[in-house]
């Protein structure tokens, strides 16, 4: 499947600097479990969407797409997540899913966004979303973007991509130093993160638009497994919707950003105001 591609995963991570009131996180560093990330928030309305990128990207991927859903009246949150951006990272401690979400958590505290909130996540940074909406029930509803979900790999299909990704941690090591310290950790812990997201139980009220890419797999037979996850994943649950981005790429936020914005929109008006 596409996070395979390991050479365009990862960045650094980031500290935070304690922050007294939610203004203060317009472009500010926080410090959180000894990384520095870097966050920014943005607009006065009462609902806050949240964006979570991508495993490899940074907030920039919704740099576009940010500005347009605060002109509809929502503040909105992007960050750059530990050895991602501007954002630097404490190798001293495991990667693991869970701290991931952790660190998120930790910066709508400090920035007191305290809900409604909408959860918009593309592709590792969905699931990332739906583990956060576990936890945290101020998080109402959900925007997946070509996203990882439960029971989208299969033991085959995870032994495939750790053996493709295995195979390029020399040349990683050698080209993007930074980059290995984030990436390698992340695809030797994904077989936990699978079966921790295969394991998750979301809250039945919650609100889910699944956004599925046409072009998002790299083989038709990994499509059809990612498609066949995503229809598993919204058949039979009346509040989970379903979009096919037709032509798209893996990233769609790139390719199909009306698409995107309009699912957000319809999201935050289920949610309400």
């Amino acid at each position: 499947m596409k996070l395979v591609v390991l050479v365009l995963c990862v960045a650094s991570c980031a500290e935070v600097q304690t922050v007294p009131a939610a203004p203060a996180c317009a472009a500010s560093t926080l410090e959180i479990r000894g990384n520095r990330i870097w966050v920014d928030r943005e607009g006065t309305g009462h609902l806050t969407v949240v964006f979570e990128a991508g495993f490899g990207n940074d907030s920039s991927v919704w740099a576009t797409i940010a500005p347009r859903i605060r002109a509809r009246g929502a503040s909105t949150f992007i960050y750059d997540r530990a050895g991602m951006g501007k954002s630097t990272i404490d190798t001293s401690a495991p990667y693991s899913f869970a701290n991931d979400v952790a660190i998120l958590r930790t910066a709508l505290e400090r920035c007191r966004i305290t809900g409604p909130v909408v959860m918009v996540g593309h592709s590792y940074g969905g699931a990332m979303s739906l583990l956060a909406a576990t936890e945290d029930p101020q998080i109402e509803g959900i925007v997946l973007v070509d996203s990882m979900v439960p029971l989208a790999w299969s033991q085959d299909e995870l032994a495939k991509n750790m053996k493709v990704m295995r195979a390029q941690y020399a040349e990683i090591r050698e080209k993007a130093p930074a980059l290995a310290k984030v990436a390698i950790p992340w695809a030797e812990a994904l077989p936990v993160t699978v079966k921790q997201l295969d394991a998750l139980v979301l809250p039945d009220r919650l609100p889910v638009i699944d956004i599925v890419a046409e072009k998002g797999q790299d083989t038709p037979e990994s499509a059809q497994l990612w498609r066949d996850a995503h229809q598993r994943f919204t058949a039979n649950h009346p509040r989970r919707e379903s979009i096919f981005a037709t032509g798209s790429s893996h990233k769609v936020m790139v390719d199909k950003p009306d698409l995107v914005v309009d699912a957000i929109a319809k999201m935050i008006a289920t949610v309400g105001p």
